[in-house]
């Protein structure tokens, strides 16, 4: 009996170092420390976009980088199409620091993926990462081939700030081909200040109202999510008189 329980609790702790290495959504657990971007990808992964920056304003130089899954699985073929690339990626933070930078966030839903048939819509993410003024900026862009006919632009801001990496900015415009109606939205999470924008690509006509979130604190990187999901209403803003 004793030999049985043993088995089952080695079997369990197995069990969760495996999950451990992976995560709870699945994506790969990245390491905690390493010497470059390179260091940080796991097996079967490599880096497609890095960028340094001081992110924690301390004079030494941080990492922000893209990781891509590198699996000839998930590009797909079709006629008459180009190669469509639908491997996962994950966004990652590094801050610098005794020669070498320690993982300070990653997250693998931000940059969305291309559905399954990798037809559905343009490759969101075309080397849209930078630092600007000590925090990272991520810029995807959406442009349904089918099933849609939103398109425009997404940024995301984010910095260090409370031992996390965390949302301090979003904007967004849209513009729904159909119907040629437009809209637009930033947000300062530091500040709490909204505003959103609606007109029509034929018209110079505008109309814009001003609101506050009451939100605190920011998001964290791995908190945001889907980028074309998020959702700032959910913030609860209300109308600056």
């Amino acid at each position: 009996m004793l030999k049985t329980v043993l088995t089952i609790t080695a079997l369990m702790l197995a069990g969760a170092a495996a999950f451990a290495a992976t995560g709870a959504d699945g994506a790969p657990q990245l390491v905690r420390t390493a010497t470059s971007a390179e260091g940080f990808a796991p097996e079967g992964w490599r880096v497609e976009q890095m960028v340094e920056g001081d992110i924690s304003r301390d004079g030494i130089a941080d990492l922000v980088f893209v990781l891509r899954k590198n699996d000839p699985a998930g590009v797909i073929f079709r006629d008459y199409f180009p190669p469509a690339d639908i491997n996962p990626r994950i966004l990652a933070v590094a801050l610098g620091g005794g020669g070498s930078f320690t993982l300070a966030g990653q997250d693998d839903a931000l940059i969305p993926t291309r559905g399954a048939d990798g037809l559905n819509m343009e490759d969101p993410f075309d080397q849209g990462l930078s630092v600007e003024n000590g925090s990272v900026v991520v810029r995807v862009n959406l442009f349904m081939n089918m099933g849609g006919a939103d398109m425009g632009p997404y940024e995301f801001r984010f910095r260090s700030q409370d031992g996390a990496v965390r949302l301090i900015g979003y904007d967004h415009t849209n513009v729904q081909r159909m119907t040629g109606e437009s809209s637009a939205v930033s947000v300062n999470f530091l500040t709490g200040r909204m505003t959103r924008t609606t007109g029509r690509i034929d018209s110079d006509t505008e109309e814009t109202e001003t609101l506050r979130t009451t939100t605190t604190p920011p998001l964290t990187l791995d908190q945001v999510g889907d980028a074309f999901s998020f959702e700032y209403d959910v913030l609860r803003p209300r109308i600056v008189s």
